[in-house]
């Protein structure tokens, strides 16, 4: 959707609120906090109260400028609560995988933040040859032009993506450490990032990204939490679906092929996933000019291209993972999606 920054279109109650209660944590005055956001105390006990991007922007300046400190950032996500994100915060002490837990928070996150409707159904993690699944930290925050807000934005994540890792991830497997590598010089403190919940922090790298082992990100555990978790989705589901129309219901069915996704992924399987007749699915698709067939497609190729652009795997394991029937298959699709070879693709940076 396009960016209005005056389109109150931000829960008040979602994160504006949980970054009033962590910058006032972290030691900021709540008035000065406030200063010239539009926003007032009484507000906050309200029901329905939305907040434009440009008052939330407000908000985040007055508080990067009133907790001036090193690492900032990492200090807010390590604090903000999961509250503050909705019924998909809770799916933290529920989810059967870290993979779960991931898909949920980028499928549900518009409710929270509707301008990342945007990048939600877009492949963002991807597997290396050595069996690790990494995932760059560094979305894009539309704050180039302020770089104390673009550091604090990508500290926060960093911090808040990390909680989550550790939180969801198989702790049982054989190897369950997580890495972090950043894009910038070991700054003189580094005791913010001494608080982040990962094995090792290597700065100064060519990338910014968490990885893991396979294993501790996709293999389930805590089954007996299984219908909280499903309980929690079901919401989510109800709440995203009484949404403005800004979310059409083909964006709905993407993010659920997206965040489903296997090799023999069909038709029936997500309808009866969305509690839907295939026909309904199809119909209702349909209105928006679209079918099953050419999303599913789309998400193939979506993650088809991201694994040629990122990842050191052989074209055949790709073709694999993205559902196609061998290696040759894979490089005519790619051909005919994007006009140009594996080999030209494999070379692009994003």
């Amino acid at each position: 959707m396009e960016l209005d920054e005056n389109s109150r279109v931000i829960p008040l109650h979602r994160h504006p609120l949980g970054f009033i209660e962590t910058f006032c944590h972290l030691g900021a005055d709540q008035e000065a906090l406030l200063k010239g956001t539009g926003l007032l105390p009484a507000m906050f006990d309200m029901q329905d109260v939305h907040i434009s991007y440009r008052q939330l922007q407000r908000l985040l300046r007055n508080g990067i400028h009133l907790c001036d400190r090193p690492g900032l950032g990492v200090l807010a996500g390590m604090h903000f609560g999961w509250s503050f994100w909705g019924p998909v915060g809770y799916v933290v002490h529920s989810s059967p995988s870290l993979k779960d837990a991931g898909e949920a928070f980028r499928r549900y996150m518009v409710t929270s933040q509707p301008y990342f409707s945007a990048h939600a159904a877009r492949p963002n993690a991807y597997m290396d040859a050595d069996s690790r699944i990494v995932e760059p930290i560094d979305y894009t925050t539309g704050s180039d032009d302020d770089p104390p807000m673009r550091t604090f934005i990508r500290e926060w994540r960093l911090a808040v993506t990390l909680r989550v890792w550790d939180l969801c991830g198989n702790k049982s497997v054989a190897d369950p450490s997580i890495h972090v590598r950043l894009d910038f010089p070991k700054p003189a403190d580094t005791s913010p990032y001494e608080l982040l919940p990962c094995d090792s922090l290597t700065f100064g790298c060519d990338e910014f990204s968490i990885s893991a082992h396979m294993d501790y990100v996709l293999k389930r555990f805590r089954p007996l939490r299984k219908r909280a978790y499903e309980r929690i989705v079901r919401e989510c589901e109800e709440e995203l679906a009484r949404t403005p129309q800004q979310v059409g219901f083909s964006d709905r069915v993407r993010w659920h092929i997206r965040g489903h996704f296997r090799p023999n992924l069909d038709l029936n399987t997500v309808a009866r996933e969305l509690r839907m007749t295939p026909r309904s699915l199809s119909r209702r698709l349909a209105m928006e000019d679209t079918s099953f067939r050419r999303l599913l497609h789309e998400v193939r190729m979506e993650i088809a291209s991201h694994q040629l652009r990122h990842s050191q795997l052989e074209v055949e394991d790709i073709a694999a993972l993205a559902g196609f029937s061998c290696g040759s298959s894979l490089r005519r699709a790619v051909k005919q999606w994007s006009g140009i070879t594996v080999s030209q693709m494999r070379e692009m940076q994003e």
